[in-house]
């Protein structure tokens, strides 16, 4: 079987995160290496380009499986979504070439965060909205969204337990927004440290309380100094949207195989 590139959702508010861990810790990847052995055995692999962290969501999360197993990647869709449990989906799925490489060919990643500005909890926005009990000013947010876009330095903006060797990323575009009654911020990027989104927003959120002021994000980031810049917004909000690759590399399509 040619590898697949499947496209995972999920609602990670009762997983810790995407990478298998230790024995009865519940994990995206646990939960779709059961079924798979379930209908392959253990003939397969899994590799992906992002490992998301405990409560964080997924609405398109590439994993390439390869198999030597022969099954149509409508059969294996069909399978696995049948016997998954309903928080987790596989979405679509594409075939790609073996030399595909989920985490090397990804162009820039799309995150979305949420967060519910009213002061009475929703039952509908809880498990993926923070609800930080303040209305925010979306003008200073903007203003200091920009001070984050382009090509920075953003050791300020991950977590200490971040093990990256380098803390250069490029932030491709920042939309702050109110959207379907929530305040919504749109991050694409090339790669991201460790809690980088997370915290970027829990920054601009005090920027939007007004604690600090826009022209303080060149210092926040130049300064190097994780206390400078403001708490990591809880995980609950965050979503990771999709992961971005060149066409060509997609070419062969997912329909009719």
């Amino acid at each position: 079987m040619r590898p697949l590139l499947l496209w995972v959702r999920y609602d990670g508010t009762d997983f810790h995160g995407w990478q298998i861990q230790a024995p009865g810790i519940r994990t995206v990847q646990g939960e779709l290496a059961r079924v798979l052995t379930a209908m392959l055995g253990e003939d397969f692999r899994l590799a992906t380009s992002s490992r998301t962290d405990a409560g964080v969501h997924a609405l398109r999360h590439p994993v390439v499986l390869k198999s030597g197993t022969v099954i149509s990647g409508g059969a294996l869709q069909r399978g696995l979504n049948a016997l998954l449990p309903k928080d987790v989906s596989i979405v679509d799925f594409r075939p790609v070439s073996p030399r595909f490489d989920s985490r090397k060919d990804a162009l820039c990643k799309t995150y979305c965060y949420r967060i519910n500005e009213c002061f009475h909890p929703d039952p509908f926005l809880e498990r993926f909205a923070w609800r930080p009990r303040a209305r925010l000013n979306l003008s200073l947010m903007i203003e200091a969204a920009r001070h984050l876009v382009g090509e920075h330095d953003f050791d300020s903006f991950r977590s200490v337990n971040c093990d990256s060797p380098t803390t250069r990323r490029l932030v491709q575009s920042i939309h702050v927004e109110r959207r379907d009654g929530t305040l919504r911020i749109v991050v694409t990027g090339n790669a991201f440290l460790r809690n980088m989104v997370r915290i970027m927003v829990g920054t601009l959120v005090d920027a939007g309380r007004r604690r600090l002021a826009p022209d303080d994000m060149p210092g926040i980031i130049a300064s190097k100094d994780r206390t400078r810049a403001s708490m990591t917004a809880p995980a609950q909000g965050l979503t990771l949207m999709d992961v971005h690759y060149p066409l060509e590399l997609l070419s062969d399509g997912a329909h009719g195989w």
